[in-house]
């Protein structure tokens, strides 16, 4: 397998931390000085049913890693062993919690070639990953507006927790255009797999040959990584057998339902009366519309004012501020805080790893 392409270093400096840990708990505080009302806290009050959303919202988030672990093996030919594994994915969504969008893609292939794998077969994975993530989104997406039809964009701008917050009802009224970003991925999901798995070479030429036009030479060498990046891809999976495109397709689906029923729990835990929980399940894929911008590390600031906007009738008046601190306390902070307490043994055994290779 070819290891022409050249991933850049990275470094982790946890002075990183500073800029998206403010943004958010800077939005955080906000949202509490602005949303919270004191009579909601009549509202809160230990429960079994507090408890069971609570635990649920845990189990959520260890299925979703078990899924993500299961398909970066699965997609690595088994190269990690399950330790490993898991300290790739904790890095990952570490990093991804520190790191722009647009740097990100960089520091999750320097955190698989670290872990222990070669740079053709990370950039593979990401790629295969990717590709996957991608058609599982736009399925499940089709499926979920098949059943509630608009019910599933078009959202009731009168929620009073963001009355007067004009960010918040322009993201709830952007809802409505929600399908722009879906045929994006639609289109991203049929390109690629056209590329991988019909014309891996005619994709790379197409690639290289746009590279060369003046109005693209600023992306000249992204543009040709990313034609080289398709053929690895496709080379390193020729001729998988059904079993492993149905083991990974059945991890992805897992692994992202698993990421948005984190938000059924939560408001589960909260809620005062009945809740469509499949109405609540479709918005969250209206949401990783929003998160998916690139913005701010980590989608700092953006995450909890999108998550209110989506899902404001869902949550108790005067509590949505507490409640969207509980969900990116589950989905952001619980991955810093892993990723702090992983970092030093995985940078340990990855260079322990890189010795062994060397030898």
């Amino acid at each position: 397998m070819s290891e022409a392409i050249v991933v850049p270093k990275q470094k982790i400096n946890l002075k990183r931390l500073i800029i998206p840990v403010g943004i958010s708990l800077g939005v955080s505080l906000y949202l509490f000085y602005t949303n919270f009302h004191p009579s909601a806290l009549r509202l809160i009050h230990p429960s079994q049913k507090m408890f069971l959303g609570l635990f649920l919202g845990l189990v959520a988030i260890a299925v979703r890693d078990f899924a993500f672990m299961y398909k970066i093996r699965l997609s690595t030919g088994e190269k990690l062993s399950w330790r490993r594994t898991f300290q790739a994915i904790i890095m990952w969504e570490f990093g991804a919690a520190i790191t722009p969008k647009l740097g990100e893609v960089a520091f999750i292939l320097w955190v698989l070639k670290k872990s222990g794998l070669s740079y053709g077969r990370s950039i593979a994975a990401l790629v295969l990953n990717t590709f996957l993530d991608n058609v599982a989104f736009v399925v499940v997406f089709a499926l979920l507006y098949w059943k509630l039809g608009q019910q599933m964009l078009i959202i009731n701008a009168d929620c009073p927790d963001i009355a007067g917050h004009a960010i918040m009802q322009s993201l709830r009224g952007l809802a409505s255009k929600a399908w722009i970003g879906y045929v994006f991925f639609c289109a991203m999901a049929l390109f690629f797999g056209v590329a991988l798995f019909w014309l891996p070479r005619s994709a790379k030429k197409f690639f290289h040959r746009v590279s060369t036009i003046k109005l693209f030479s600023r992306f000249k060498d992204s543009l040709m990584h990313l034609g080289d990046e398709i053929e690895i891809t496709a080379l390193e999976y020729k001729g998988r057998e059904f079993s492993f495109w149905f083991k990974m397709s059945i991890a992805t689906l897992i692994n992202w339902a698993a990421r948005y029923l984190l938000a059924n729990a939560l408001l589960f835990a909260f809620s005062t009366g009945g809740l469509n929980m499949l109405e609540i399940f479709a918005r969250q894929y209206v949401l990783w519309l929003f998160l998916v911008i690139p913005s701010t590390p980590g989608a700092s600031g953006l995450a909890e004012l999108s998550f209110i906007a989506v899902n404001c009738e869902f949550m108790p008046v005067g509590l949505s501020a507490a409640i969207v601190l509980v969900w990116r306390i589950y989905s952001y902070y619980l991955y810093l805080l892993l990723g702090i307490l992983v970092l030093p043994k995985w940078l340990s055994d990855s260079k322990k790893s890189n010795a062994v290779a060397a030898l």
